[in-house]
This record gives structure tokens, C-alpha cells and sequence, in this order.
């Protein structure tokens, strides 16, 4: 009975009109939020949440538009950041390919201003350490001793053609002796790694050392010209006075012989050649292979001058002497043998084939 008079009032009561009636200000003040959500079940009231249809409802453009993307980045660690990111990671996901096609090579090189950076370029340092001068300097050394070598085979190669005619007008055999003094001797029976026979330590010929000589001339004329011209200057600056420069008066003769003599004796002294001898490849040493002391050299050098004297005889007895020994290298106790130093002497190839097909040199 009750439930049916509930029912009829319900009806009969218009809830607009109760709800205009109703101060809802006075009813929220009399409510206690704290109380109100304590007695709150939150996890019931998520579970009842449709989360699609609140996030179907948010509008994201409205929402960015209210953010504050300043104060945002103010508020984010960028060390905490790049702590977090894994940068192999994010390589691996980068296509250099693309990234590349999207460069304008063009446009960037028009930005780069060539002129600055050349400015700023070490030009000198930069040839230092690209080994450019070490190359250059290789190979026009390697280019100039090849040349040098050239020359030095062709002379060789005419010095055995003469030693083999006068055995052959002598009817003489070789002999082991010929080869060289003794303590060279090992370096002189094996052919060179280039197939041609080497002669390193063997007796020159009359063609290298007439070569040599030549040289030596020209070299000694020209350093003596340089010096009395030199002097010339010294003297008559300072001492208002001339040297004469006539080789044919005493005291141009005797100058000219000194300065030929040191000449000569230095070089055998200091290096057991002279320029000439070195330019050519041969060299001087005693009878066993060392290197001269100064008293052969100096024997050596005083008697030079005679083997020239009576139409060269005491040089031209080198041609028929088993050693190719001159009238002053008999009284010094030397010879000469060939050496070019840190490469092996060599004869030319066509020579050298027919030299190991008679198995003689």
C-alpha cells in the first residue's frame, strides 16, 4: 500500500519544479569532501571508467594548444635524457643512404668558403707529413743512381773486353789472383741479384780510371779557379793587391802542384778515393783489401806524378800486369777495385751472359 502511494506521488511530483526549488549551493556547502572521498571506492570507479570514450571525448590539438611547450622543456634533464638514449641503437635505425640523397652537394659547396679555409691551412706541414719531399727526394736519388750506374756498367763492360783481348794477345789464362784482393774475394764470385755478373772488389780497368782522372781534372781546375779568384777578391779589397792566376809562371806551377797534391792525398786519406774515382765506382786499397793509411797514400800520391813522366809508361803497364797495377801503385803496395758502394758493381747484360757462358771474367 505504501509503495503504491510512493508511486503515485512520484508521478505526480514534476522534478524540474523540485529541482528549482532545491539550493544546491546550501547542499554542497553542508558537504564534506574528505568525508565524500573516503567513503569513494576509486578502484570501483576506474573499473566502471569507458577509457575509449574518455579519450574518443579529449580533442589533442585543444590539449597541445594548452600546453606550455617552454616550461615543459624547462622542466626536462637533458643529461637524464641522453643517459637514457642508446646511441647504437640509434644509428642503426638511420638510412645514411637517404640521409645522403637529401644533400645538396651542390649548395654546400657554394657555402664553403675555399679562400678561408686554404687560410687556414698549414700548406707546409701538410707536404711535411704527406711525405711528399722524402718521396721526391727518393726517387730522384734512386733516378740519378741509376743513371749513374748505367754509366758505371758501360765502363765495366769496356774494361773486361780490354782485359780479356791482352789475355788473349798474351796467351794467358785467368787467373783466380785476378779477382781480387783477398779480403774482397768473397763479395766478388757471386752474380748480382739482377742477373748480371758483378765485379764488386775486382781489379778496374784502364777506362775507369781514365775516366776518373779526367774527372778528378776537371773538379781540381775548377775548385783552384774558384779559390785563386776568391782570394783575387780578398786581396785586393783589403790589401789593394793581385794573385796572378798564370799556371805556366813558378809560382802558378807550384800553387797548381800543391793544391793537386792535397788534392790526392786527402781524398786517398780520408776516403781511399777521390771524387772522380767515386763519381766512377772504384776505389783504392792495399794489396789485401784495406782501407790506406796516410803513409801509402802519401807514397802513392808523390809517385803518381811519375808514372805519367816518359810517355805514361808506369800507367800504361797496368794494361799487361795480371792486377791492372800502375808504377805508383806498385811502390804504394795498392790497387784499385771497383765498389759502388751499397750496390753491387755490375756488368752490362749482353756482357754479362757471355762472361757466364765462358765461366771466366
Amino acid at each position: 500500500m505504501a509503495g503504491a502511494v510512493t508511486n503515485r506521488v512520484i508521478d505526480v511530483v514534476d522534478p524540474n519544479i523540485v529541482l528549482d526549488e532545491v539550493d544546491i549551493d546550501r547542499i554542497l556547502a553542508r558537504i564534506d569532501p574528505d568525508d565524500l572521498l573516503a567513503r569513494v571506492d576509486l578502484n570501483a570507479l576506474v573499473d566502471r571508467l569507458d577509457l575509449n570514450a574518455v579519450l574518443d571525448r579529449v580533442d589533442p590539438n585543444a590539449l597541445l594548444d594548452r600546453v606550455d611547450a617552454n616550461a615543459l622543456l624547462d622542466r626536462v634533464d637533458p643529461n637524464m635524457l641522453l643517459a637514457r638514449v642508446d646511441p647504437n641503437a640509434l644509428l642503426d635505425r638511420v638510412n645514411p643512404n637517404a640521409l645522403l640523397d637529401q644533400v645538396d652537394i651542390n649548395r654546400l659547396m657554394a657555402r664553403v668558403d675555399v679562400d678561408a679555409l686554404l687560410a687556414q691551412a698549414d700548406i707546409e706541414d701538410l707536404v711535411r707529413r704527406s711525405g711528399v719531399p722524402e718521396i721526391v727526394a727518393s726517387s730522384t736519388t734512386h733516378m740519378l743512381g741509376s743513371l749513374i750506374d748505367v754509366v758505371r756498367r758501360q765502363l765495366a763492360g769496356l774494361d773486361t773486353i780490354v782485359h780479356r783481348t791482352i789475355d788473349r794477345l798474351l796467351r794467358r789464362e785467368p787467373d783466380v789472383e785476378r779477382l781480387g784482393p783477398p779480403e774482397l774475394r768473397p763479395a766478388t764470385i757471386d752474380d748480382a741479384a739482377s742477373g748480371r755478373v758483378a765485379v764488386t772488389g775486382r781489379y778496374a780497368g784502364p777506362f775507369s780510371r781514365l775516366l776518373a782522372a779526367g774527372i778528378d781534372l776537371v773538379i781540381a781546375s775548377v775548385v783552384f779557379t774558384l779559390s785563386v779568384a776568391g782570394l783575387n777578391i780578398l786581396t785586393s779589397t783589403f790589401f789593394d793587391a793581385q794573385i796572378s792566376s798564370d799556371r805556366a809562371g813558378f809560382w802558378g806551377v807550384l800553387s797548381w802542384s800543391v793544391w793537386l797534391f792535397l788534392y790526392c792525398w786527402a781524398s786517398f786519406t780520408i776516403a781511399g778515393r777521390t771524387p772522380g774515382m767515386a763519381l766512377v765506382g772504384i776505389r783504392v786499397v792495399n794489396t789485401q783489401g784495406h782501407p790506406l793509411g796516410p803513409w801509402a797514400a802519401l807514397v802513392r800520391t808523390l809517385v803518381l806524378p811519375l808514372s805519367a813522366m816518359v810517355f805514361g809508361l808506369g800507367l800504361l803497364m797496368a794494361l799487361p800486369h795480371p792486377q791492372h797495377r800502375t808504377l805508383h801503385d806498385l811502390a804504394a803496395h795498392t790497387v784499385v777495385v771497383y765498389d759502388w758502394g751499397d750496390r753491387p758493381a755490375e756488368l752490362p747484360g749482353p756482357l754479362s751472359a757471355y762472361v757466364s757462358r765462358h765461366a771466366e771474367v
